[in-house]
Order: C-alpha cells, then sequence, then structure tokens
C-alpha cells in the first residue's frame, strides 16, 4: 500500500522530491532541527540575508555570519524570540557558552562579538500588508512558534506588527537579497503569493512548509504544491529537498552558474 500511494505521489507532483533538480554543490547550515542546506560559494561579506521566524534557534542565522560574514537581519515579532536573541548577544559577550535543545539535536552556538555588528534584530512579522495581526499560540506546551493562519487551531493569541516584504526591503534600502529564509508557521503560503506577485529580486529562498507538521489530512501536500509551482514559474529551481517538505530554491541564473562550477 506505502509503494501505490508514493507511486500516485510521484505521479501527481506531490512527493517531497519532485521536480528537485539537485546541485551537488551545498554545505548543511545550522542545527539538525533548523539548519538548511545552501551552496558552499556563493554568500559573502556583501550579501543580505533574511532570516523570518527566530523562535528559539537561530543557528542557521548567525551561521550565516560566522561562515561568510553576510550581513543578517533577523525578523521575529514574539517576546520570546527577542529573549533568546538578547540572551544569545549577552552569553557570547561574556565569552560563556550557548546550548539548545540538549540531548539528541543539542547544538551549542559558536557565535563571537563581533558577528552582532553584522546581525540586525527586526521584532516584525512579514505577511501581506502592513497591519498588526492576531499570532495565535501554539497548542504544544514550550513550542516557540505562534501563526498568523492558527496552524494549530488555538483561541489565545498574541498582537504583533506586520508588514509586506517588499516594504521591509524599501525601507532598508535592499534592491535585492541573497538568501531569504522562511520558518513562520504557515504564513509562508501567504508571503510566497506576494513573492510570485510582486517579484523582488531574492538569489536563494529556504522554506520550512510547517503544515507538514501539523496536517490533519493530506491538503497540505496540495498547498505546498502550489507554492512551490509558484516560484517555479517565476524562475526557480528547487535544488534541495527533505522528505518533510524542507526545500532550498535558487533563482535559475545563479543555479546554472552554480551548476557549471561544479
Amino acid at each position: 500500500m506505502k509503494v501505490i500511494k508514493n507511486l500516485i505521489k510521484r505521479t501527481l507532483q506531490v512527493d517531497p522530491y519532485s521536480r528537485v533538480t539537485p546541485l551537488n554543490s551545498l554545505m548543511y547550515v545550522g542545527s539538525v532541527k533548523h539548519g538548511y542546506y545552501i551552496p558552499k560559494n556563493y554568500l559573502n561579506s556583501n550579501s543580505v540575508c533574511y532570516c523570518v521566524g527566530a523562535g528559539e534557534d537561530i543557528s542557521f542565522d548567525v551561521e550565516l555570519v560566522r561562515l561568510f560574514g553576510s550581513k543578517v537581519f533577523i525578523i521575529d515579532p514574539m517576546p520570546y524570540a527577542r529573549e533568546h536573541y538578547q540572551k544569545l548577544m549577552d552569553l557570547t559577550n561574556k565569552g560563556e557558552d550557548f546550548t539548545i535543545d540538549k540531548g539528541k539535536f543539542e547544538y551549542t552556538y559558536k557565535t563571537r562579538k563581533e558577528d552582532f555588528n553584522k546581525l540586525t534584530y527586526l521584532e516584525l512579522g512579514i505577511w501581506n500588508e502592513k497591519k498588526i495581526v492576531k499570532f495565535y499560540d501554539p497548542a504544544k506546551e514550550n513550542y516557540a512558534g505562534h501563526s498568523i493562519i492558527n496552524l494549530q487551531a488555538t483561541e489565545t493569541y498574541i498582537e504583533a506588527s506586520v508588514d509586506r516584504l517588499v516594504n521591509i526591503m524599501k525601507e532598508h534600502k535592499h534592491k535585492s537579497i541573497d538568501l531569504l529564509k522562511l520558518e513562520i508557521e504557515g504564513s509562508e503560503y501567504t508571503v510566497i503569493d506576494t513573492i510570485a506577485e510582486d517579484k523582488p529580486d531574492i538569489k536563494i529562498i529556504c522554506v520550512e512548509f510547517d503544515e507538514f507538521f501539523h496536517a490533519k489530512d493530506s491538503k497540505y501536500l496540495w498547498n505546498i504544491k502550489r507554492s512551490a509551482d509558484q516560484l517555479l514559474k517565476i524562475g526557480y529551481k528547487i535544488a534541495h529537498t527533505t522528505h518533510q517538505y524542507k526545500r532550498t530554491f535558487i533563482q535559475q541564473d545563479l543555479f546554472k552558474e552554480l551548476k557549471m562550477q561544479e
């Protein structure tokens, strides 16, 4: 039965590995739970990266600074996310270690004091317009992830400010972004809608499709496919995916350039 289901998924192009064009020159950056595969030889000290969704794991975000010297904007309106960032800064300044997810998925930050010169924290969410919205509480205890679309079907919420991606780019005078990370508890669908509409110049997009982890039926497969279709249509390639639909999209021109270098 499982074999038949997988065959149907591949036929309908909703299998996680459907339409993936592998790129060999990738490296894994970040913790086990919150890292991504990205090109080894693209980012540098002039690169601008937006990491949307911090929660209580910014391993990927800060390693972009440590490994490549890139300018990183961490974007998250939740109080616990800001507190996590501040704790990392304080412990780094004291020369002390900060370890998260102790146990099987343990990760210890390797940040240096000077890394914070290239980190900017924005207490803001990304949506399709500038407004104040409700971020619904998670159902799970100790789960750092509030959701605008109420992914876990709860009744309590926190209100916070959001804005459209292109507005934030304009405000910070960024005509292009080298990398965009989206870990935003189901809001990635709406943000990808805006990317398809506005077509900002974003070289690499790393997305965690969070509905996979909270799905009650197979509807999430079609939601993920629709978002992937939108990015493929405007000129992206899927360079990497996991079985949990955690994906790295790369602009076609950059993808070709990287492929030629392999």
